[in-house]
């Protein structure tokens, strides 16, 4: 990918993807204000793989409604085709669940609708540079949970218990996940256990939350 330069400032391509006309548009226009940016193009989430393709941005921004209930299957898609481009996220609304999908699927950012265009800009250029931007209102409830999970202490994993963590986190079932490792549901079962007695896990959402900050989703 090449950038253009403007006042020897690096501009970082982008490709807007929504469908919601309206609030598309209104992005288009507070991003063509800022030098630093240049929109490369819009689209609709059924053209969003076949447009990064072609125009391979330095960054792709994704309004989480615009693909509604699949949003993370988008931006894996998009990883896959485009791996170099980053993603970043736009949304109303999300809990810690939902965002640990979009970050194991390869989004390197989230930014709520109600922020201001300047937190959306950070989250850009943090994107464009390989680092990750979570919207300061979520960032802090997940800094406060990772401290609580830290500070009860965790016993370690073994190689397949952390599979199964891992799996069950990004929204396989047991069926899948014995399937893929070649081994029984029981067995499955089994490993499910034994990490919610060590890490006190309960829900699909407490294994989502502890993989997000681990680091599990990622990896």
């Amino acid at each position: 990918m090449t950038r253009k330069k403007v006042f020897s400032t690096e501009v970082i391509t982008l490709l807007v993807i929504g469908d919601e006309s309206i609030p598309r548009l209104s992005l288009q226009s507070l991003l063509a204000e800022e030098a630093r940016f240049e929109i490369k193009g819009v689209a609709g989430s059924e053209d969003a793989v076949q447009q990064a393709t072609v125009l391979k941005p330095d960054v792709i921004i994704v309004f989480a409604e615009a693909t509604r209930p699949s949003c993370a299957r988008l931006v894996e898609f998009i990883r896959k085709a485009v791996p170099d481009t980053k993603i970043i996220v736009l949304g109303r609304e999300i809990d810690d669940v939902g965002l640990g999908l979009l970050l194991g699927a390869g989004a390197l950012g989230y930014v709520f609708l109600r922020s201001t265009p300047q937190k959306l800009f950070d989250a850009i250029c943090a994107a464009s540079g390989g680092r990750r931007f979570i919207d300061p209102s979520l960032s802090d409830e997940l800094f406060e949970f990772l401290v609580l999970r830290e500070s009860g202490g965790t016993k370690q994993l073994s190689r397949r218990e952390e599979q199964v963590l891992r799996m069950f986190a990004h929204g396989h079932t047991t069926k899948e996940i014995a399937s893929h490792l070649n081994i029984s549901p029981k067995s499955i079962a089994t490993y499910r256990y034994r990490t919610e007695d060590k890490l006190g896990l309960h829900t699909r959402a407490d294994y989502v939350r502890y993989a997000l900050h681990t680091g599990m989703m990622t990896s």
